[in-house]
């Protein structure tokens, strides 16, 4: 078979400049929706009502939660990433993004209430007032969270609790940790960001 020509020429002579995208171009295109129906897959039924999607990719969606197959799961896929082709797949990518970026907050959020309250626990007696100082310093900024907390009294019960339970570890009884995740809880609201108006 003869190979095609580059240029195809109009009837007034001129070349046609309009060329579509490459057959390349078209099947990285249609590998991106593809990974993009996957990483729908990947989340939470309950998500999907959220992010604004036709009724016919949520029906194959929730198809593909129910497919236990392995074959028919890479099938389903497949046709989750031809339905992709008829929604907007730039504004799904943002809210997705959005979703990621939130989650790695709520992430660092929470790995600095452990280190807050690591730091608050394992302190001694006389270096317990400089970092509750700081700790002070540091929400200072959310002051409708952290004024209505009673820091003192919360940091002495989890050190209580602590050293209770060091004691009963000798013995073998153990007791939950509900003062040490008392403190937690605050150390993270107070880390949380001040809601928008």
């Amino acid at each position: 078979m003869p190979r095609k020509k580059q240029y195809q020429w109009h009837m007034d002579g001129g070349p046609e400049t309009e060329l579509g995208p490459s057959r390349s171009a078209k099947k990285r295109q249609c590998h991106a929706l593809q990974a993009l129906g996957q990483e729908l897959t990947l989340l939470a039924p309950a998500d999907w009502q959220h992010l604004d999607l036709p009724p016919d990719l949520l029906e194959a969606l929730h198809l593909h939660a129910r497919i236990r197959d392995k074959e028919g799961k890479r099938r389903q896929l497949q046709y989750i990433g031809r339905l992709m082709r008829h929604t907007n797949a730039e504004a799904l990518q943002a809210a997705l993004a959005a979703r990621k970026d939130a989650a790695a907050a709520d992430a660092a959020r929470f790995h600095a209430a452990e280190q807050w309250r690591e730091r608050l626990l394992t302190a001694t007696q006389q270096e317990l007032a400089g970092v509750v100082e700081e700790w002070l310093r540091h929400v200072a900024t959310q002051a409708d969270t952290s004024a209505r907390t009673d820091w003192p009294a919360l940091i002495a019960a989890a050190r209580e609790e602590q050293a209770r339970q060091q004691e009963q570890l000798a013995s073998g009884k153990k007791q939950p940790p509900h003062a040490r995740r008392a403190l937690f809880r605050a150390l993270a609201a107070a880390l949380a960001p001040a809601p928008q108006a």
